[in-house]
């Protein structure tokens, strides 16, 4: 049965390239339109690197962060800090001072901005209370000076949020206002205006570092426009230069990298015809497609020069290649692509459009492959015409034949010792894959050496951290918040996190109680105290908002039914982010029990949940892609047992790696999410094509250690050179500034190693011990 399909498919190519070859001009005429409609549907294409498109639509976490923003607003804030020697000093306020003018004239869609110099500031006066900018003009005296530092360094609030303990960093928020939907990337207007700002020459003389998640949205998006070109053209050159140490003439190098190119250009075309969008991960996409891409053409063409070393012509060389490599290329291409496509069962948008841009590059690939494969080498003379000779000899035999022959002779020896050496990898790789642990930081995966990752760890080293949990606690009642045993209740829950030893500071409407309460009674701290009654917290806010307050929609629905409570944690890893959370949540149960809804969100919320779905995302996507990719060898190679001996040496590399990971302490990260599934998709290639070629020539032998001669011999070629291209094209990705990228290059690299080990070594080893394909047979001569 899979021999006739197959003879269906060889006529089917064989046609198809001679229809190619007839109308060439014709066919390298459409395929310049095409590239020229993607090339203009690339100048729509925008990036988006922001945390809330890292969830699908109906994520609990995506609906509790927009009820979030639609409770208290844009969350979303530029942090910019100061290293002065001393902030108290008038000279360094006033330069602040006109800089904080500058940045909210002049930053789109800033709602509000706060530094010590206009915070507001609660204190009792003769008659009442005052609410004012903590420094209204700046002090000529230094008794003046004095007076506002003790009560700046003496304010809580002010502390690791504005300003150091030690008076020496002060900081600066820029808070954002709802974005407009209309607008195509209003985070990068933000960045880009505050660092005009920055680098204007008055203000050169501050040693500022800024963060926020529009400078991290920026940042990241212009480090993935910049190495995603960087690492193409660096790509390009390996290429180059493996095609010209094993290409026969120039049009074997010409050929696989015009066609490697225009599937990137197709694909980035595409992504902009569906109107996506960009993220972290175009990053790997060009890499990617050029080393998974390339590996048609060197097939085809391998397989055109074996037609023409047994004497054909070279245009019924074209066509015979063609026919034979077509359905072996069309099932690999397939099966890359389903391995991507597995993406799509992960919870995690950019995964997702990562699986269908790479997959969409993929097919591209093959279709370009063949039609310009035929193009490419339809024109020419014929090559010189030699003696037939047998497939398991070449007529000139160099060094990788004498390396194929010498695994052969191993395998045909020591079959049982190979696949025994093989077991025991896989089961010590299993024991280290029980260790991988998650971790994702998007700040934290950049290098040290730019300045966004420099400001993240300023921040955490002298600003109490750059990691916030949001807490939302619904009353279910309007003026809930108000009722005095809801405040006792949040009183006790805002002190167990204070107190946390994870945390570094909190904030709530309680604190702007506390100091109406004591501004109230002569500033005296004892009575920095939440109010007894209703009516004393009603009478407390009311006179808040009259006295000038401005903060109490940030900390409160407008029913008063719902408070929020901030807590502000240094860069935690994994596992501090859910020791936190769980002890919240305990905590939270136990202190409020069912009256109280308490929801949690923010960046420490997001955090957990990626990672969550990072693990989750891995597992399901590479489970997918084996149990679609194993379906469909079974139905290609017509036989059950023969497909999943063709899945056994493909799950072998992944299983390897993760091994590696987890012995080593390698983290699992975003980046690395995509990796499994990556791995099996692209490597099951090298194995169908030596499947494929196995069972033609036992089918043309009719015995094993025979067949596996002559198909190491001419498969293993090709084979060989796109595992080096596989290898030493995603070596490139180790250049990245973003360390989930270089573990995924170097990661990536050493699975193809292992992958081409298992196809040499282990594939072999099994047909010879289980002889899937029957008994051997006599052929005659």
């Amino acid at each position: 049965m899979a021999g006739h399909n197959n003879g269906r498919w060889y006529r089917f190519f064989y046609l198809l390239a001679r229809k190619i070859i007839r109308f060439r001009w014709q066919a390298a005429l459409l395929i310049v339109l095409l590239t020229a409609f993607f090339a203009y549907q690339m100048q729509g294409l925008m990036f988006d690197n922001s945390n809330d498109i890292w969830f699908v639509k109906g994520d609990q976490t995506l609906e509790t962060m927009e009820k979030f923003k639609a409770t208290f607003g844009n969350d979303e804030f530029v942090f910019i800090l100061f290293d002065t020697k001393d902030f108290f000093k008038p000279d360094t306020i006033r330069r602040i001072g006109r800089l904080a003018d500058d940045l909210e004239t002049h930053v789109p869609y800033v709602i509000d901005m706060t530094w010590l110099g206009n915070v507001e500031h609660i204190e009792g006066v003769k008659g009442g209370v005052e609410i004012h900018d903590l420094i209204e003009n700046v002090p000529d005296t230094a008794e003046e000076m004095a007076k506002i530092k003790e009560k700046a360094l003496s304010e809580k609030t002010y502390l690791n949020n504005l300003i150091s303990p030690d008076g020496i960093v002060a900081g600066l928020i820029l808070e954002m206002d709802s974005y407009p939907e209309d607008l195509l990337d209003p985070r990068s207007e933000v960045a880009l205006a505050v660092k005009k700002i920055l680098a204007k020459p008055e203000h050169q003389h501050l040693k500022v570092y800024v963060a926020g998640e529009p400078i991290l949205h920026h940042d990241y998006n212009e480090l993935a426009n910049s190495e995603a070109g960087i690492f193409f053209g660096i790509c390009l050159l390996i290429q180059m230069g493996i095609l010209f140490r094993v290409a026969r003439g120039v049009r074997g190098i010409v050929a696989p990298l015009t066609i490697v190119v225009l599937s990137v250009l197709w694909t980035m075309g595409m992504i902009g015809v569906m109107g996506l969008t960009l993220n972290l991960f175009i990053i790997l996409v060009p890499t990617l497609l050029i080393c998974v891409g390339i590996g048609d053409s060197m097939h085809f063409i391998s397989e055109f020069h074996d037609q023409c070393i047994h004497g054909l012509r070279r245009r019924q060389a074209v066509i015979e290649a063609v026919a034979r490599v077509g359905l072996p290329c069309l099932i690999t291409s397939l099966t890359t692509a389903i391995g991507f496509l597995s993406f799509l069962s992960a919870g995690i948008k950019p995964f997702r459009e990562m699986g269908v841009y790479a997959a969409i590059g993929v097919m591209a690939a093959f279709v370009l492959t063949l039609v310009l494969v035929p193009v490419f080498y339809s024109f020419g003379k014929d090559q010189v015409r030699l003696k037939k000779v047998s497939d398991s000899h070449r007529v000139h035999r160099d060094f990788l034949d004498l390396v194929l022959e010498k695994i052969c002779r191993i395998v045909i020896g020591y079959p049982k010792t190979v696949l025994v050496m093989f077991i025991c990898l896989f089961i010590v790789s299993v024991i280290g894959y029980q260790s991988v642990e998650v971790e994702t930081n998007t700040a934290k995966m950049l290098s040290r050496k730019l300045p966004i990752r420099q400001a993240y760890d300023y921040v955490d080293d002298r600003m109490g951290g750059s990691m916030s949990l949001e807490v939302m606690l619904n009353t279910g009642k309007k003026d809930g918040v108000k009722d005095p045993a809801f405040l006792k209740q949040m009183d006790t829950f805002q002190q167990f996190m204070e107190d946390h030893p994870l945390t570094t500071k909190t904030s709530s409407v309680l604190d702007v109680l506390k100091k109406m309460r004591r501004a109230l009674h002569e500033n005296k701290s004892e009575y920095y105290a939440i109010p007894e009654t209703k009516d004393g917290a009603s009478q407390y806010l009311f006179l808040y908002e009259t006295s000038g307050g401005e903060n109490l929609d940030k900390l409160v629905s407008f029913d008063y039914d719902i408070a929020r409570l901030t807590a502000r944690t240094k860069t935690l890893d994994t596992k501090d982010v859910r020791r936190f959370i769980t002890d919240v949540k305990d905590f939270a149960q136990t202190n409020f029990g069912p009256t109280v809804k308490v929801e949690i969100t923010g960046y420490a919320g997001w955090f957990k949940r990626l990672n969550d779905l990072v693990g989750k995302g891995q597992r399901q996507s590479f489970i997918t892609a084996l149990i679609v990719i194993t379906l469909v060898l079974i139905v290609v190679m017509g036989s059950l047992r023969l497909g999943l001996i063709s899945m056994v040496p493909n799950v072998f590399p992944v299983l390897i790696t993760l091994g590696l990971m987890g012995f080593a302490g390698i983290y699992m990260d975003t980046p690395l999410m995509s990796f499994s599934a990556v791995i099996i998709g692209v490597a099951v290639d090298d194995t169908i094509h030596f499947m494929m070629r196995f069972r033609r020539e036992f089918e043309r032998l009719g015995n094993y250690t025979d067949s596996l001669r002559a198909t190491l011999s001419t498969a293993g070629r090709p084979i060989t050179f796109t595992t080096i291209t596989l290898v030493l094209g995603f070596s490139v990705l180790a250049f990245s500034n973003v360390s989930g990228i270089v573990k995924f290059g170097l990661l990536s690299s050493f699975a193809f190693l292992w992958a081409l080990l298992a196809d040499f070594f282990f594939m072999p080893a099994f047909l010879l011990l289980l002889k899937p394909l029957g008994a051997e047979r006599r052929v005659k001569a």
